[in-house]
């Protein structure tokens, strides 16, 4: 027993044994390791964690709110014209929402001989903003000018035709007979013309045709003065009669739109108004002023 206590004392002085400054480094050591363990527990009794409560309304709210500012920026707060963007004045382009950066950029323009020919012109103006275009398309009205003016009494140098006066298209009564005899309309593009005017229940204004497949900006520019619409012979869609499959079959009114109008109109009763479109969460002011195209609330 003592032989075997002696060899026991040996083995732990042989492997174990540590000088005075060897077991000040462990014992340092040991208190570093303790106080990182325990630290992580400290801090949360000290600091404990603040859970982010934000209800899924609050959030459909920011994501209305986030929805309606991307269009806050081109509001006005006076009603809306028809204008000519190559004759309209500073206050008038002031009124309909340009910008006075906007409106300076298109004054210089102008004043170097530049003539705006179409909506997709007007767009590429530098800093015009597209959503703002998009609201006052259907009140930009471009007048003839003088090239168009004589366009109808040019010949060409194949010399083929005669020289003709004609009267002005009513596009949306004509038919494709007298569509095709149009300058640089063709049959397929005169279907064209009245299949997407039985989906739109008629053309507002001219610059519409260029949402045409095939009818490009320059084709109609050729056609000024030779075409026009009659705005009254428009066929409007009443929002508290109209079912969401005729709804949405109009180009106008996207699928998810035209189902919610009819859901909502199921739910609340008819439509007095359409600011009451607004408490819709999907429509926006954007959305809404492109109902107002061709919705009415009777």
């Amino acid at each position: 027993m003592k032989t075997l206590k002696i060899r026991l004392e040996k083995f732990l002085k042989m492997y174990f044994y540590f000088s005075p400054s060897e077991r000040k480094g462990i014992i340092l050591l040991a208190i570093i390791l303790l106080f990182v363990m325990v630290l992580p527990s400290i801090y949360r009794a000290l600091k404990p964690n603040s859970n982010l409560k934000i209800s899924i309304s609050q959030l459909v709210n920011l994501d209305s709110l986030n929805n309606k500012s991307k269009f806050d920026t081109v509001e006005t707060n006076t009603s809306l014209f028809n204008f000519n963007p190559n004759t309209a004045s500073e206050s008038e382009l002031k009124n309909l929402g340009f910008t006075d950066k906007n409106i300076k950029t298109i004054t210089n323009y102008l004043s170097k001989g530049g003539s705006i020919k179409s909506v997709e012109g007007l767009k590429k103006i530098y800093g015009i903003n597209e959503q703002l275009i998009e609201k006052l398309t259907p009140y930009i009205q471009f007048e003839n000018t003088e090239k168009n003016k004589t366009f109808i009494n040019h010949k060409d140098s194949f010399n083929t035709h005669k020289n003709k006066t004609f009267a002005p298209l009513e596009l949306n009564t004509a038919d494709s007979v007298s569509l095709v005899k149009l300058y640089r309309i063709g049959p397929a593009l005169a279907h064209k013309i009245l299949e997407y005017r039985n989906k739109l229940g008629g053309f507002l204004n001219l610059n519409q045709l260029t949402e045409i497949f095939g009818f490009d900006e320059d084709i109609l520019f050729d056609l000024q003065g030779k075409i026009y619409v009659d705005d009254n012979k428009v066929n409007r869609i009443n929002l508290n009669t109209v079912n969401e499959e005729e709804l949405k079959m109009h180009p106008y009114f996207k699928y998810k739109v035209a189902r919610v109008i009819v859901n909502y109109r199921n739910q609340h009763g008819k439509y007095k108004s359409f600011n009451e479109l607004l408490n819709i969460k999907i429509i926006n002011d954007s959305i809404l002023n492109r109902i107002k195209i061709y919705g009415i609330i009777e």
